[in-house]
């Protein structure tokens, strides 16, 4: 049954909040693409002939994840902020790993343990010169171990989304639907 213009938005306006949420739930779901693309790059990475171009590759690739994986969770006021409780207890301490490293080397910079910096001072030619000494732990390729937290979250991105179409299509009595087709070519 076809409705006005008026109709609509007046549904429209009833189920404003299960919308706004929606809404909101969007970036989540554009976080967890970033985080499954970003992935898919560090798990398939080669190394090239410049070691120091692949370490800051891969290091770039991790910030990404890690940092995209903790918006997921930390408060904001343009999406929702997902709960830790909902994580199973099996794929919790990669959880709880991934959000202190975020926490220690990007949030707090410079409090992971496996962030070493230091400078040497050397007097030459009437000169100080200056050493710096910087160490840092990068994963060489993707943990394996988040692969499974990753596409947990993703399929719970899905059904959360359509948990709420479905309560609205039942709530109206019109089907709402959201468009998808297959997975993009790095999800496997």
């Amino acid at each position: 049954m076809e409705k006005s213009q008026q109709e609509i938005n007046e549904i429209q306006q009833k189920y404003s909040k299960q919308i706004e949420q929606m809404r909101k739930m969007l970036l989540n779901m554009y976080a967890v693409s970033n985080i499954r693309f970003w992935y898919s790059c560090l798990s398939n990475f080669r190394k090239s002939d410049d070691m120091f171009k692949d370490i800051m590759q891969m290091d770039a690739f991790a910030t990404s994840i890690i940092i995209s994986y903790g918006r997921i969770f930390g408060k904001g006021t343009g999406t929702t902020k997902l709960e830790e409780k909902i994580i199973p207890l099996d794929l919790l301490n990669i959880h709880k790993e991934i959000i202190d490293f975020r926490h220690a080397k990007y949030a707090h910079h410079g409090e992971l343990s496996s962030f070493e910096r230091d400078i040497e001072i050397h007097y030459v030619d009437s000169s100080f010169i200056i050493d710096p000494k910087l160490e840092v732990g990068v994963w060489l390729g993707a943990p394996k171990k988040w692969a499974p937290l990753f596409e947990w979250l993703d399929g719970y991105m899905y059904d959360t989304f359509q948990a709420k179409l479905a309560s609205l299509t039942k709530e109206t009595g019109i089907e709402w639907k959201f468009p998808h087709g297959p997975a993009p070519s790095w999800i496997k």
